[in-house]
């Protein structure tokens, strides 16, 4: 693959050539240090966004677009990660040379329709296409409940800070949507296109002057790129105490999850290290968790571990019945602390090592994971594909033991379920 990076005077363009896909994807990311108050607000936003353009200002009419583009994909969607609130915009075409010669500039006007030309009237969003958002945004915040590993996992950040970026409900608040006006919208709209930097990735077999001069021209924000604040979440305070919490619903399975803050990490156990260490935990087929709590003493209905690398977290999450909560949380602690005490073998650390560079390799098969993983790299300063092979089988088995130093468990949360139990 060929790459290039080309500085705009609102962000980046990223040129991706690869003649391995009949595709070409486009994604255009509008960056901003994330707001609790804003979130619902920028859901509804790019919900609608997506729905409705002034031209397109019907379903009808965009499908017979879409149509016409021979079945082009158009999707838009907000994440959060560590300090930011990302809202991407992602088209996925048929590459021209399978359909006709004007097919990119075309696509392209249809993102410029869906980003820059909203169905807004007098100032005002259209009324039928702001109901149907609103609608299925209150649809989407009130249903977390029925999602108890979700709403599990929430909870718990909400009880480790509820003040942290990784507390907040990316789905909205209620409270939130009710302020959401057809006027507040659009001077919200314009708030966002003016304000966010912007990245934007292409990855095709693309020409890169082509594609430079139709984004120059499709694509023109009026953003002036600024100093970046730090996307990665510090921990105000660590302390060995941790907090134990348990709720009560109507479940059929109760839900744990622990959260674990991560202090302290040099830059090659941030980007290589703390891969493996969870592989080994409870992230990998072969991990400890599985082998340990699950298949031999069958005390979960599921178990793994996680990690956050821009929150600075590492999360525990199991299906168990409430009955074994004790006995699960003495396992964590034991498995934990017998790693600390040097209880990870060498074919542990081989066996996890294969399973990274398998993923990794997999990444590469399809063109949106290429895309994606090249975008967490730029987000969170990461190494390139070459690099990281090679790195990754510099870990050792002193790395994995003292990096479980610097994992201190916080917050243990137990959505109490077995209601089938208790009948």
């Amino acid at each position: 693959m060929k790459e290039e990076c080309i500085d705009l005077k609102y962000g980046k363009l990223h040129l991706i050539k690869t003649d391995k896909f009949r595709t070409i994807e486009v994604k255009v990311l509008f960056k901003d240090i994330i707001k609790k108050e804003e979130i619902t607000k920028r859901n509804f936003l790019t919900d609608y966004l997506i729905l409705t353009t002034k031209k397109y200002n019907t379903r009808k009419k965009l499908a017979i677009k879409i149509g016409e583009l021979y079945s082009l994909f158009l999707s838009s969607y907000n994440t959060r990660i560590g300090n930011y609130y990302i809202t991407r915009f992602n088209m996925s075409l048929l590459d021209p040379k399978y359909t006709e010669d004007l097919m990119l500039e075309e696509s392209f006007d249809l993102l410029h329709e869906v980003i820059f030309e909203p169905n807004f009237t007098n100032k005002k969003a259209n009324r039928d296409y702001f109901n149907i958002v609103k609608n299925n945004l209150e649809s989407s915040i009130t249903t977390i409940t029925e999602n108890p590993r979700a709403y599990a996992n929430l909870r718990m950040l909400e009880n480790m800070n509820i003040n942290k970026p990784y507390a907040y409900n990316t789905l909205g608040y209620l409270e939130d949507l009710e302020k959401i006006s057809e006027s507040n919208l659009v001077e919200y709209y314009e708030e966002f296109i003016n304000k966010s930097l912007i990245d934007i990735y292409v990855i095709g077999d693309i020409d890169f002057k082509k594609v430079k001069e139709i984004v120059l021209e499709k694509l023109n924000f009026k953003t002036i790129k600024k100093e970046r604040s730090s996307i990665y979440i510090t921990h105000d305070k660590i302390t060995s105490r941790v907090r134990k919490v348990i709720e009560e619903r109507n479940y059929n399975q109760s839900k744990l999850s622990i959260g674990c803050k991560i202090n302290s990490l040099t830059e090659f156990e941030r980007k290589y290290v703390i891969n493996l260490y969870n592989m080994i935990l409870g992230g990998g087929f072969n991990s400890k968790f599985m082998k340990i709590l699950r298949e031999k003493k069958s005390l979960a209905y599921y178990i793994n571990s996680n990690v956050n690398k821009a929150d600075n977290l590492l999360i525990i999450q199991s299906g168990i019945s409430y009955e074994n909560f004790d006995k699960v949380i003495r396992g964590i602690k034991k498995i934990m602390k017998s790693i600390s005490e040097g209880h990870v073998s060498d074919i542990e650390l081989e066996e996890a090592k294969i399973e990274y560079l398998s993923i990794l390799e997999e990444t590469y098969d399809n063109i949106d994971n290429i895309v994606e993983n090249y975008i967490a790299s730029n987000l969170l300063d990461l190494d390139n594909y070459e690099t990281k092979k090679e790195m990754i089988k510099k870990v050792s088995r002193e790395d994995i033991i003292n990096i479980n130093k610097k994992i201190y468990p916080s917050v243990i949360y137990l959505l109490k379920g077995d209601i089938y139990e208790k009948d």
